[in-house]
């Protein structure tokens, strides 16, 4: 004989599987709910983050994080009672959007520090943390020069790159000895310097060096002239 299933605990059980399945659902459908859009910024520049729910949600707080270590670390927080708190110390950044149905931190003199991917929790009720992840991409300016002593015989050259990301040095020509050097610098920013010796024959005579630098997708051509033997 089956057993005996009291009807108030079924009506009980079947509701709260019931609330159990409308707030899963609603936690997946919620996913990617948050609007956001990359920056590009150029170091000591002006940008904006912003993070939009796609939706109104009852949100009590906002939070935004930044990857720092391998860690995830609250950099600032806007509370619909406590209004706005900075957390980090010396930050060059500031809310410009206050409240809890949209935020948005300004960084006012970009610096390299603050390159990388940040998120912004909105804590709802009752879904929970609903979470959108903006990048920030900062950019030194390319500069380029390449410093070289030529003889009848040889071609000594060193090409020089300064910027960040951090630039990318090849030569275009066949043999010769490279040695490659980088230094970060002060700013944040990387100089890369990168050396060839090239013994020179007659049937280089007039042709090319190439020292190709590559930065964000472009790519930067610094030539000269190859001597060729005394006859």
């Amino acid at each position: 004989m089956p057993p005996k299933v009291k009807e108030g605990n079924c009506s009980l059980w079947i509701f709260q599987n019931l609330i159990g399945c409308i707030i899963l659902t609603e936690l997946c459908r919620i996913q990617g709910a948050i609007i956001t859009h990359n920056k590009d910024v150029e170091l000591g520049g002006k940008a904006t983050l912003r993070c939009t729910p796609s939706k109104l949600y009852e949100t009590t707080q906002v939070t935004w994080q930044k990857q720092m270590n391998g860690s995830l670390v609250n950099i600032a927080v806007y509370h619909n009672v406590r209004g706005p708190k900075i957390v980090l110390p010396d930050a060059q950044f500031n809310f410009t959007v206050l409240g809890v149905n949209e935020t948005a931190i300004t960084f006012w003199n970009a610096s390299i520090q603050d390159n990388g991917c940040y998120q912004c929790i909105f804590n709802t009720f009752p879904l929970g943390p609903v979470t959108g992840k903006p990048c920030l991409s900062v950019y030194a300016h390319l500069n380029t020069f390449i410093h070289y002593k030529t003889s009848k015989t040889h071609t000594d050259a060193t090409c020089f790159a300064t910027s960040f990301p951090h630039p990318q040095i090849s030569w275009l020509t066949q043999g010769g000895k490279m040695n490659e050097k980088q230094v970060t610098n002060p700013n944040g920013t990387v100089s890369v310097m990168s050396s060839i010796f090239l013994n020179t024959s007659e049937s280089q005579v007039g042709q090319e060096l190439i020292c190709r630098v590559k930065h964000r997708g472009k790519e930067v051509d610094l030539k000269l002239a190859l001597p060729g033997r005394g006859k």
